[in-house]
């Protein structure tokens, strides 16, 4: 064999040798190329599941936020009410004279503030509470009870007006004179109570049925969330 063939055939030998080293490695590559796509591709999928995962639960924390802010406003409303409510029709001026006149004062605002707290705590239940029926109700439910603490307020008024008359009278009349004023003072205030009395009855027999249907809807609500 001449050197030419010698030389010929190693060339053959070596690009034998150099086509199958690149089809390897080009086997090699494609195959590495997968892996790394693989797992840049896991990667992107597990990216992706975390964030749709910290959506859900933010949007799931957010509505359980929501939820507890409606029932305790809810709450709030009508607890804040039912002091209001109380409040009227527990108001009375027994054991009050022209000598302590300044706790009519203290009642008339004593009504003002708790109508004033229910009024705050109505305005959260509006923003957010969204049951119509509830809402429906609240305008007339408020309406009535204004009336009730209006006339609970009115009577402190007429009441401190005699005990001021009283007191007037003690300062200016002979004191002769003033036994008999007082039992005609003391008759009007009886006659005025007896009077209110009756009237706070009457009134709150009309205002307890809106309180009623307002505490079922409320009730109701509050179940609702519960269970949901």
């Amino acid at each position: 064999m001449s050197t030419t063939e010698l030389v010929q055939l190693v060339l053959e030998a070596l690009i034998v040798l150099l086509l199958l080293y690149l089809v390897f490695l080009k086997s090699y590559f494609q195959e590495k190329g997968k892996n790394v796509a693989t797992k840049e591709d896991v990667k992107e999928i597990t990216s992706l599941v975390e964030t749709v995962k910290s959506q859900l639960q933010f949007s799931l924390q957010a509505k359980l936020s929501l939820r507890a802010e409606e029932h305790q406003a809810l709450v709030d409303y009508f607890s804040k009410y039912s002091a209001w409510l109380s409040a009227i029709t527990n108001c009375s001026p027994v054991g009050i004279n022209k000598d302590n006149m300044s706790r009519l004062a203290e009642i008339r605002s004593q009504l003002d503030v708790l109508h004033q707290d229910f009024g705050l705590a109505a305005g959260k239940m509006k923003l957010f509470v969204e049951n119509e029926q509830i809402q429906s109700q609240h305008g007339a439910l408020v309406i009535e009870t204004l009336k009730f603490q209006a006339h609970a307020q009115q009577v402190t008024f007429e009441i401190e007006m005699i005990h001021l008359e009283a007191k007037q009278m003690q300062s200016q009349t002979p004191l002769d004179k003033q036994v008999e004023r007082y039992g005609e003072l003391l008759g009007k205030e009886k006659e005025l109570y007896k009077t209110f009395k009756e009237e706070q009855l009457q009134m709150y027999k009309a205002l307890f049925p809106l309180v009623q249907k307002q505490r079922r809807a409320i009730s109701k609500q509050i179940r609702t969330l519960t269970e949901s």
